[in-house]
């Protein structure tokens, strides 16, 4: 309000008081004079009302103006058009967010489709095996097994398994039907046709490089030459996950079921779920490790870093599989609750059943240096202590029982290609179509990531020598 308003609003002030005191004591007057005040009244209550109407600056014409002269109707008009740019700048911005976040999730889900990493957790944290996670044989404290399994007693009995020819990155029991399940390449023994669609039925069709016909699919971690270049870089479970170099191939593996403990062993149930090891033990504080390595001729020293072995020697790992069973269930939601290991001196507790105890040597000609490493989950970096192996026991009745009769009458025997050789067949047969359809797309779907097909460095083993003393007395 201007000055001049406030002073025009005083002067009215005043002359409406005045004019209620003469209304009052206007009664008393004469009839021409009451006349004269009530008039003069009546003005000051209309200069009053001008007053009232310049304090609210608006009048119904339009044409009162603002202390800088400015018309309030025009200002009002300047600030809505900005209040209206404003809003419809926020929609604007508003919708341009939606769009991004749209083509961001179309963009991922694409990617996700296609095999990109989001699909594959852990390629930020590809890393390389350190120094520190080697060591000299000669270093390593003598004194037995380490971790868990290895107490054997009694009998026991080998088969003879040879590499399958093909190689993957699935995990058929971790992560059945999830292509690249393992983010690292498997080397398979036994069955033919495993890969992430592997089920009982098809497992049951194929043929198997065991020479005994045990159709069990048996896998662990390839082990590369760090020097050389690989055939998968560029590859799912290949580079793309971290693993770099050429395939090294064992130069033989031992398949033995062991005794262990005082008690009689139960024959092994056909269709068990076996795993040992972790494969996610470097960032989950060890737990589940049970990775072995030692160097041939120095059996009695087990360490889980990598052992560099002197001339002569071959770089040996060990996988002890657990052989106490709950006695009714043949996997568990963790595939290890099911199955546990004895005690240090070989014994199950009491309310577990005593099965053979499997132990698989895998063994590799010399390596050159520190220049060697398994495959691994990205983010494990290659750290040793991931060692594990899987398989499910697909063999049959009569051999898991005669094993049985073999350990606990304390022989040592082996299983040939006279007991069930009915499924034994010849390797190669990893791309030969199954009658079964999830296998034949699983098996294209391999086919086409691989860029026609995984090619394979060495040749397949054949009747690879046995470790230990030979077996006799083979149980028919």
């Amino acid at each position: 309000m201007t000055r001049s308003a406030r002073a025009a609003r005083r002067r009215a002030l005043l002359v409406a008081l005045f004019a209620v005191v003469v209304l009052v004591l206007g009664v008393g007057l004469p009839l021409g004079a009451a006349g004269v005040v009530r008039a003069a009244a009546a003005r000051a209550v209309a200069a009053v009302g001008d007053v009232v109407l310049v304090k609210s600056e608006s009048r119904d014409d339009g044409d009162s103006k603002d202390s800088d002269g400015q018309d309030s109707s025009s200002k009002d008009s300047g600030k809505d058009d900005d209040k209206k740019q404003n809003d419809e700048k926020q929609d604007d911005d508003k919708q341009a967010d939606q769009k991004k976040q749209a083509d961001q999730k179309k963009q991922a889900d694409q990617k996700k489709g296609s095999g990109g990493d989001d699909q594959f957790q852990g390629r930020d944290k590809i890393g390389e095996a350190s120094a520190d996670e080697y060591a000299d044989i000669s270093d390593v404290k003598a004194g037995g097994n380490i971790l868990a399994g290895g107490d054997f007693s009694g009998g026991s009995y080998s088969f003879t398994c040879s590499l399958s020819d093909h190689k993957n990155s699935d995990n058929p029991i971790i992560a059945p039907g999830k292509r690249n399940g393992a983010q690292h390449v498997h080397d398979y023994a036994g069955n033919d046709s495993t890969n992430a669609a592997s089920n009982l039925e098809v497992l049951k069709e194929s043929s198997t490089t065991c020479t005994n016909g045990d159709q069990s699919p048996i896998f662990w971690p390839v082990l590369r030459d760090l020097r050389s270049v690989g055939p998968d870089v560029g590859q799912d479970g290949g580079s793309l996950d971290g693993n770099v170099g050429a395939f090294v191939e064992p130069t033989s593996v031992d398949y033995t079921f062991h005794g262990h403990g005082t008690q009689a062993m139960e024959a092994m149930p056909v269709n068990m779920t076996m795993v040992t090891g972790s494969a996610k033990a470097a960032t989950a504080d060890g737990k589940g490790a049970n990775a072995k390595y030692t160097c041939s001729g120095f059996g009695n020293r087990m360490t889980d870093q990598y052992p560099v072995c002197p001339q002569g020697s071959q770089m040996q790992r060990v996988f002890d599989f657990p052989s106490c069973w709950n006695g009714k269930d043949l996997d568990s939601e963790d595939h290890t609750e099911h199955l546990t290991y004895p005690d240090e001196s070989g014994e199950c507790s009491k309310n577990d059943v005593p099965v053979p105890a499997l132990r698989i040597t895998v063994s590799y000609g010399r390596l050159a240096g520190r220049a060697f490493a398994i495959d691994s989950f990205p983010e494990q970096q290659h750290d040793p202590v991931t060692d594990h192996a899987l398989l499910e026991y697909l063999s049959s009745k009569s051999r898991a029982q005669a094993g049985a009769d073999c350990i606990n009458s304390a022989r040592r025997c082996r299983q040939g290609s006279s007991d069930d050789t009915s499924r034994a067949g010849p390797t190669g047969a990893s791309d030969q179509v199954t009658t079964s359809k999830n296998f034949v797309n699983l098996m294209a779907t391999h086919t086409r990531a691989h860029g026609g097909g995984m090619p394979m460095g060495g040749t397949p083993m054949r009747g690879m020598p046995m470790a230990g003393m030979p077996m006799a007395g083979a149980p028919r």
